[in-house]
């Protein structure tokens, strides 16, 4: 039926079908029947203790302390509903503000402009909320926003926003954002696309394009990652990797190819098992690799492990390292007690107690109770130290041979 009344109460275990209302409707504890499919509110709808509408509702706004169902659709500019009310739509849901202390459940699509949830929201259809705030949990399928703010767990299988920030553990299948900022956790089963990324404990990626993540913990992708700027306090494990600058504090592992257009920093020991290109490498342990290039210095602290070489303008192997696989580079440091095998440079220079297998330098310096297993060829001058073990004679040649990188 047609109501014209300004207002309509439906109390406990009463049950009223209504089309329109022109006025406030009130259900306390009652159920509405929408007559026609919809029952339209020309004013506010107030819930107290549990109401339920059976069919489709739109009204201005949506009032009350109660649990309230929706069984069809929900148009309301302002809901706001007060002491750990909670929201459940089974149908799609529209409105400019909405505010619901306990839970909102929406089965169909939703579209909100601000929406505030002070424990758990979850969105089974597609959701389009420009400014999203969920004190606990958030989950969804396809979600679309400006300002995402999660304080507990979010769980989306696709979203696209602006910024996202969450306390907690956020897991998503597919993202693109500007921001994000994760307390805990970050799992990305597909593909990421994030301007900066911030996460104090763990991030797990398929794969993706980065342009600058700082996170606490540590990082590991399964797919392949383009990047401007990693920067990893712990471990960072990647299948490949393209960027800009890695700085890792512990351990780096790659699986194939890792390629920077600046420096590599690396706290601890880094395994690259294909080929390392970059403009600097600095290594506080051992590195491992097929091959590494550095268009500027390389400098490890402990050991150097390659099956095709090292080559850059500046290379330095730490005290009592080791290195496999030819050094190709234009200033050669080898520090106290080091062990290496063939070094071409222009200026080469070995300090005490450390063995080289052959020498190809324009200028080298030998340093005291050093052995050269091999030859000793070199251009320009030859500086031999004290006590030196050479298995020939150093002999001054016109030219060198060519290196092998």
């Amino acid at each position: 039926m047609t109501m014209s009344e300004s207002s309509v109460k439906v109390e406990r275990g009463q049950s009223a079908t209504l089309s329109v209302v022109d006025g406030d409707l009130l259900i306390d504890g009652g159920t509405v029947e929408a007559e026609g499919g919809t029952v339209e509110v020309k004013g506010t709808v107030v819930v107290r203790h549990r109401g339920v509408v059976k069919g489709n509702l739109k009204a201005e706004a949506v009032r009350g302390d109660g649990a309230f169902t929706v069984e069809g659709n929900l148009m309301a500019e302002d809901v706001r509903l007060d002491d750990g009310a909670s929201l459940e739509v089974l149908g799609d849901l529209v409105s400019e503000d909405l505010d619901v202390p306990k839970a909102l459940r929406v089965k169909g699509t939703s579209k909100i402009e601000d929406m505030r949830v002070g424990g758990e929201a979850e969105f089974v259809g597609d959701a389009e909320i420009e400014d999203a705030h969920v004190g606990g949990t958030l989950r969804a399928g396809k979600f679309t926003g400006e300002d995402i703010s999660v304080g507990g767990t979010m769980d989306v299988k696709d979203i696209k926003c602006e910024d996202v920030k969450v306390g907690g553990t956020m897991t998503v299948g597919r993202i693109q954002a500007e921001d994000v900022n994760v307390g805990g956790t970050l799992t990305v089963t597909g593909e990421a696309v994030v301007e900066d990324v911030t996460v104090g404990g763990t991030v797990s990626l398929n794969r993706g394009e980065l342009e600058d993540a700082r996170v606490g913990g540590t990082m590991e992708s399964s797919g392949e990652v383009k990047f401007e700027e990693l920067d990893v306090g712990g471990r960072l494990r990647l299948e490949s990797g393209t960027g800009k600058s890695v700085r890792v504090g512990g351990l780096l592992e790659v699986q194939h190819d890792l390629t920077l257009t600046e420096g590599l920093t690396v706290g601890g020991e880094a395994r690259v098992d294909g080929k390392l290109r970059a403009r600097s490498v600095n290594v506080g342990g051992g590195l491992r690799s097929e091959e590494v290039r550095a268009s500027g210095s390389i400098k490890v602290g402990r050991g150097l492990l390659t099956s095709m070489g090292v080559k850059a303008e500046e290379v330095t192997v730490g005290r009592h390292g080791r290195v496999t696989g030819p050094i190709v580079g234009m200033r050669v440091h080898i520090e106290s007690g080091s062990t290496v095998e063939d070094v071409y440079a222009d200026e080469l220079k070995i300090a005490e107690s450390s063995s080289v297998r052959n020498v190809y330098a324009a200028k080298v310096e030998v340093g005291d109770s050093c052995r050269v297993d091999g030859r000793l060829l070199y251009t320009g001058e030859a500086r031999i130290g004290r006590s030196v073990q050479l298995s020939s004679q150093p002999e001054k040649v016109s030219t060198l041979p060519g290196p092998p990188l």
